[in-house]
């Protein structure tokens, strides 16, 4: 398995995350983007040897909150979800570390 652990980086999956300035509360706009640097270094300290992230304001909702990409090539749900199996990671477990990983970073961010 130690193969694994030196995936070539077009082979890890890029989790693109759109974090929206609401999310910070009421001045939100006013540092969502240093929120993101800031957050995007902090998940990627801690990713998983077959992910890459990528932390951007989501000023449009027309994006989509999550985007995945396996080398140039949109992946879908279902195809991600497929991809985190091959890892034994189960895509609800996924969302559920992203969503905590987030209250923790913003906590911090914050410094509460």
């Amino acid at each position: 398995m130690p193969l694994l652990n030196n995936l070539a980086s077009e082979k890890k999956m890029t989790v693109i995350f759109r974090m929206e300035p609401g999310s910070l509360g009421p001045d939100g706009k006013e540092y969502v983007n240093e929120f993101c640097e800031f957050a995007q270094t902090q998940l990627q300290a801690s990713a998983s040897h077959y992910l890459n992230w990528f932390i951007v304001p989501r000023f449009d909702k027309t994006l989509s909150e999550m985007k995945f990409q396996l080398g140039n090539k949109t992946m879908t749900q279902e195809q991600a979800t497929k991809y985190l199996s091959l890892f034994g990671e189960s895509y609800l477990h996924f969302e559920e570390q992203l969503e905590d990983n987030l209250e923790a970073i913003i906590n911090q961010y914050f410094g509460r």
